[in-house]
């Protein structure tokens, strides 16, 4: 069995961690909670904003904190999410929070953002270092949102879920997926429904495969993006280097299925491949079954490619350039 095989089939067993907060007495009920978290360590906040009935979590993926109103002050949680512990732009936030008095909790492995959660005494959970990259850590992760905002029943429901994903049952498909995308750009489309599963196979190719990759929902891309594959023979080795995998979702919007069977057709007839793979189960089981597909994909591309398969080496050199 190869690494990203043994990484893959491991996934199911992180929903069987059961997270413990640290100073969790210093937490309370809030009407707003902000996650402030880049790459990864937003995934797992992002599939509950989706698909876990949480609409007061705002996810802010940049420096320093979204404008918070004095009013709501009191009422808004900051959630520092940083698997590694070491994220520049989540320690801002997290600064910033401390600075203005802001309640304020920790998610992490470790890092400076654990020492700096204890230091100013706010309630945190460490998460396993079990070694893997941010965007393989997506159970740990929504089982610490989850019980942070202190939702039994969500933590229960999440656990179910990753409990039963069958990690073999995608496989082949996803196997297959990577043969077609070998040597292409893939341009993954969903509903808007669903743009955080679309954004994970996104992050996941652009990690693993070390490729470029890009995301897109409809109706929006409808307006706008079709247009550029509107291929004519001085761009056709621009557009034409690109492969479209439809994620489709029997729920979705019929208008919108509608919408996503012309935009294929548009685009086959311009000689631009399209791949269609349908989103399987509800809720958190479709997404975390679909997040596993593209792992399968991803890997399946890096050994195509040749590319070590879960290091990511030049975030790493950016960071270190950042740093400097």
């Amino acid at each position: 069995m190869t690494a990203g095989e043994t990484t893959i089939s491991k996934f199911p067993q992180q929903f069987s961690w059961e997270p413990v907060v640290e100073q969790g007495e210093k937490l309370s009920t809030y009407k707003q909670i902000v996650v402030c978290g880049v790459g990864g360590s937003q995934l797992g906040p992002m599939l509950i904003k989706s698909y876990g009935s949480h609409p007061e979590l705002v996810l802010h993926r940049d420096y320093s904190l979204p404008e918070i109103s004095e009013e709501t002050r009191k009422e808004t949680l900051v959630v520092l999410s940083s698997y590694s512990g070491t994220t520049e732009e989540t320690l801002d936030s997290g600064r910033e929070a401390v600075a203005i008095g802001l309640p304020a909790a920790a998610i992490s492995t470790g890092g400076e953002l654990i020492p700096f959660a204890r230091q100013h005494g706010l309630p945190h959970i460490v998460i396993p270092d079990t070694g893997l990259q941010p965007r393989l850590a997506t159970g740990f992760s929504m089982l610490a949102i989850a019980r942070i905002i202190g939702d039994h029943d969500l933590v229960k429901r999440i656990q179910a879920a990753g409990g039963a994903i069958e990690v073999d049952s995608t496989r082949e498909e996803g196997l297959r997926l990577a043969e077609t995308l070998y040597g292409r750009v893939p341009l993954i489309y969903t509903s808007r429904r669903n743009e955080a599963i679309g954004y994970i196979w996104k992050i996941k190719i652009n990690e693993t495969s070390k490729i470029p990759a890009f995301a897109n929902m409809i109706p929006e891309l409808c307006h706008n993006e079709i247009n550029g594959l509107d291929l004519v023979e001085t761009t056709r080795s621009l557009s034409g280097s690109m492969h479209v995998v439809m994620l489709e979702d029997e729920s979705d919007e019929p208008r919108n299925r509608k919408r996503m069977q012309v935009a294929s057709d548009i685009f086959k007839e311009r000689g631009i491949p399209v791949s269609h793979v349908a989103l399987q189960g509800e809720g958190f089981a479709k997404a975390l079954n679909s997040s596993v597909m593209a792992d399968w994909v991803s890997y399946a591309l890096a050994a195509h490619y040749g590319v070590p398969d879960e290091a990511t080496p030049l975030i790493t050199e950016f960071k270190k350039r950042i740093a400097s």
